[in-house]
């Protein structure tokens, strides 16, 4: 059953990370915490329930959240004229007395005097005087410092919306009662109001450790928290943020699935000018190799640069080589996630010579904008200026085949592979369709009439590993995959990069065959492999946690961030990292510690009786 919020998705690897010590009793306490909600024998279970639904029908009856505590005793005593209190008031029927007078009274007397400045506050609050509910509680404090006193007086601050002092006096209460969930709870509100996120995150956390974690509510707010924090990280990062290329291994294979140019328009080794630069952009392009990809973007640049110096015309042959400039610089603009570049560099070429590649880049742009009927229009532009051009049916292909139409992308895939029989993607994603489409036998001879058209072909071999993996068929999926991994060593190219060793990782995980610890060996040679892979690190990052090295495990995830491409995939690293942090928060609180550790020795010896 498909569970849509981020942290209903990522629940095992953040909220159980932030429960317990470390991952494996992360995953320990999550199940104990099941049971004891689904076991209906268990007294404690009851209790907690039937308070539950007590408090929620005391709740109903007042539209105040946050009220103080008071008992069916107290409300009695509970006037709002204050001439006959047991302590001294003013003309103004407010408590009037000093230190000194409360150092007279006996132990009895300040019993009296602070249970009546506490139901005087109690009706205070009732009657929404707050200044005056404060005032009372102060009082009472003086004569008796208990916690049920700083938590009433932090519900009267919440109310005026001072969160500041809710903090204060919530934090004083929990020094007295380090298990006083209402005053908890209630600085967390706060903290999330002062967008102390961290600080929220923790008094939530620790909520879910004093037995609340089976509240929606409570979850439905650490995970807003947590996303929030996230996100002004995230946001912080952006505006920071220089655009740079993804990983070696993206960028071969998105380049890998268009037609190669080598001297379009006519351009030469022999070239001067901007048509030089664009020759050799093209050349260090098709080389395949990591450092070449950096030589590539700097030399596009320059051949863009070169070009708008010069008084180019519309429609111009020196147009039509412009074109290709803007074309290259708004794709790779796109795998930076430079959004300003690519709308900049489109404009550009569509103002000059447009051909159907241009509208095939436009279309994907707008695709990923999720724009999905301007993107199919330029598409079927695109197929009316070159009906035979195999890039379009790829690509459109791919924007079908992401968004559920398989028989269309079969289509489209099919022309492709037969427009340009050297796509090996061509290949890849027809067998993939197949597949998706229920064929699987189909979908196998598939790819293996592509592992005999390219035999020495990583992509193939890492995709097919996927299809057999997702089939269940676990020992022929790492053969493919470690096949992959030779073949990519081997190569003098970029081709699939890292993947192979991911899927590998992760499929040794799925099935517990990580017996000699050999996920970690493949994720951390991911890294060495694909510096750029925020997957790489991610996945590394995942092990460290499961080994309790937390600080090394959030070190990645940030480095995962700030590699991501897109917003969104930033935010999920980054909540990985604070969500991380949390967990080493918990770890060194000595009490929420202590709790842990109790509720799991206390449930692991009632399983072994």
């Amino acid at each position: 059953m498909a569970e849509s919020s981020f942290f209903a998705r990522n629940k095992a690897a953040i909220a159980l990370t932030v429960l317990a010590s470390a991952g494996a009793i992360g995953a320990y306490w999550y199940y104990i915490q099941q049971q004891a909600q689904e076991t209906s024998g268990d007294k404690e279970g009851d209790n907690h329930a039937a308070k539950k639904k007590k408090n929620k029908k005391k709740k109903s009856k007042s539209s105040k959240d946050k009220t103080p505590e008071t008992s069916a005793a107290s409300q009695e005593k509970s006037p709002l004229d204050l001439s006959e209190a047991p302590f001294p008031v003013n003309d103004k029927n407010m408590p009037d007395f000093t230190e000194e007078d409360v150092a007279k009274l006996t132990e009895e007397q300040k019993e009296e005097w602070a249970l009546a400045l506490k139901n005087a506050g109690n009706a205070k609050y009732k009657n929404n005087e707050m200044e005056d509910a404060i005032a009372l509680y102060t009082a009472a404090l003086k004569v008796k410092v208990d916690p049920v006193y700083y938590s009433n007086r932090s519900a009267c601050w919440a109310a005026i919306g001072n969160h500041e002092e809710v903090i204060k006096d919530a934090t004083e209460a929990i020094k007295l009662k380090p298990d006083y969930t209402k005053c908890i709870l209630r600085r967390a509100t706060s903290y999330e109001q002062l967008e102390q996120y961290p600080d929220a995150m923790l008094d939530l956390t620790a909520l879910t450790i004093h037995g609340a974690f089976n509240s929606k509510s409570v979850e439905q707010t650490l995970e807003r928290v947590l996303q929030k924090h996230a996100v002004k990280i995230v946001e912080k990062q952006m505006k920071e943020r220089v655009p740079e290329l993804p990983s070696a291994s993206t960028i071969a294979s998105f380049f890998g699935a268009f037609k190669p140019e080598s001297n379009p328009e006519g351009i030469s080794e022999s070239s001067t000018g901007a048509d030089k630069f664009l020759y050799d952009a093209l050349q260090a392009l098709n080389a395949k190799q990591a450092e070449k990809y950096e030589e590539a973007d700097s030399l596009f640049n320059q051949a863009i640069k070169a070009y708008e110096e010069e008084s180019i015309k519309p429609d111009s042959a020196e147009a039509a080589k412009a074109t290709i400039a803007y074309e290259y610089g708004a794709i790779i603009s796109f795998l930076k996630y430079d959004k300003k570049s690519i709308d900049a560099y489109i404009t550009k070429a569509f103002a000059l010579k447009p051909r159907a590649r241009t509208y095939v880049i436009r279309a994907l742009v707008k695709a990923d904008d999720s724009t999905l009927e301007d993107s199919f229009k330029d598409f079927e532009k695109a197929k009316e200026l070159e009906p035979e051009n195999p890039d379009i049916y790829y690509h459109f292909g791919q924007i079908y085949y992401l968004t559920g139409r398989f028989p269309e992308a079969e289509q489209h895939f099919m022309k492709a592979k037969k427009l340009n029989p050297e796509n090996v993607f061509a290949y890849i994603q027809l067998a993939c369709v197949i597949y998706k489409k229920g064929e699987a036998d189909e979908a196998i001879k598939a790819f293996e009439e592509a592992k005999l058209r390219f035999p020495t072909s990583p992509e193939v071999l890492n995709y097919y590993g996927e299809i057999l993996a997702d089939k269940g068929d676990t020992q022929g999926a790492i053969k493919q995959f470690d096949i992959a991994i030779r073949l990519q060593k081997d190569l003098p190219v970029v081709s699939v990069g890292a993947a192979p060793l991911l899927n590998k990782g992760s499929l040794l995980q799925r099935d517990g065959l990580d017996d000699k610890g050999e996920v970690a060996d493949l994720y951390t040679r991911a890294v060495e492999m694909d510096p750029k892979s925020e997957i790489a690190r991610n996945h590394l990052a995942q092990v460290k946690l499961a080994q309790d090295d937390a600080e090394e495990a959030i070190r990645l995830f940030e480095e995962g961030s700030l590699l991501s491409r897109t917003f969104d995939e930033k935010v999920q690293s980054t909540s990985f990292a604070e969500a991380t942090k949390m967990q080493m928060k918990i770890k060194a609180d000595p009490y929420l510690s202590q709790k842990i550790n109790e509720v799991l020795q206390q449930h692991a010896s009632q399983i072994q009786r």
